[in-house]
């Protein structure tokens, strides 16, 4: 699990070329509760959160990579 100085260490890492979509992602996750999701998201997002709780997960590099075209 991160912690807030493990979070700050990965962003210090970062090119500064990746900042601005880091930049974007973040603000995406602040303003996650004003979202309203249908259930089919609300199924996406409780099956992600189970994944996260198994210890599934991507590195940094490849959710930028993932991401890279959206």
């Amino acid at each position: 699990m991160f912690d807030r100085k493990e979070l700050h260490r990965l962003v210090d890492e970062l090119p500064e070329e990746k900042l601005p979509r880091m930049g974007d992602f973040f603000r995406h996750l602040f303003d996650e509760e004003e979202l309203e999701l249908n259930d089919e998201t609300k199924k996406q997002v409780d099956e992600a959160r189970e994944r996260v709780k198994n210890g599934e997960y991507v590195t940094l590099d490849e959710l930028l990579e993932e991401t890279r075209d959206v």
